[in-house]
């Protein structure tokens, strides 16, 4: 009797130990994620949802593993695991709902400040030129062939047309194309003391960055009505006084 009740822990302490080691929610999360091969046996076990869930991780981790006492704490990078990893990518996804919510709740309302100067003076791309400085700075050589040490540059231009029924004498702004990270893929300060006539507009040139991304320069070759521009006018003076302030 005691030698099978042993023989039955035994079996049962196999069949654990097999669950363990076949269990893709227990495998070890790689410290390199530009190949993920080495995983993939494991990966493809998990469902769908899962399985996005961990690679999303990975890319937004890039590896690493923080210590708890140094990992941010409302969203840490400590998972070692496809389940902590799954459980602190679905907490993230949650987190970024609700700064999403924010961001949306805070532009809607910068939007609606912006909008009456946005009613009276608005700001398009018209025109994607590849110059040499040369060329941007109208110097002698432009339209030469290029050296071999030589380069261009994206250069966008943008105008802001007057639409309404006074001459504007000052107009303050800035216009920008997001970018795929922190910085914009495009930008343009405009600060214009003459005056901008009823129905008439004004065309402004700026470069793109030069350090630009791949996705950001790709972004800026689109045909042109495709390219997304947030215009945030700060300051509409007309030629009677009157001076419109957007917000800071």
């Amino acid at each position: 009797m005691r030698s099978t009740i042993l023989l039955v822990l035994f079996l049962m302490a196999l069949v654990g130990l097999y669950r363990i080691g076949t269990d893709p929610y227990r495998t070890s999360l790689p410290m390199e994620v530009e190949d993920l091969s080495p995983i993939a046996p494991q990966l493809a076990k998990l469902p769908p949802e899962d399985r996005d869930l961990v690679v999303d991780y990975l890319k937004r981790s890039n590896g690493d593993v923080l210590p708890a006492q140094f990992a941010d704490p409302d969203d840490p990078l400590t998972a070692r695991t496809f389940a902590e990893a799954i459980e602190l990518e679905k907490r993230h996804r949650e987190r970024m709902k609700v700064e999403q919510a924010r961001l949306a709740a805070f532009r809607a309302e910068r939007d609606a400040q912006f909008k009456p100067l946005r009613d009276i003076v608005s700001a398009r791309i018209v025109d994607r030129q590849e110059l040499t400085e040369a060329e941007i700075y109208g110097q002698p050589g432009a339209g030469q062939p290029l050296r071999d040490n030589a380069s261009r540059s994206t250069v966008i231009t943008y105008r802001f047309w007057n639409r309404g029924n006074r001459t504007i004498s000052t107009l303050r702004g800035s216009v920008e194309v997001a970018g795929s990270g922190l910085m914009p893929a495009a930008s343009c300060w405009i600060d214009d003391s003459d005056p901008l006539g009823p129905l008439d507009h004004r065309d402004v040139r700026c470069r793109t960055p030069r350090d630009a991304n791949a996705a950001d320069r790709a972004l800026m070759q689109r045909p042109l009505a495709e390219i997304p521009l947030d215009w945030y006018p700060r300051e509409i003076r007309f030629d009677d006084g009157q001076v419109l302030k957007g917000p800071g």
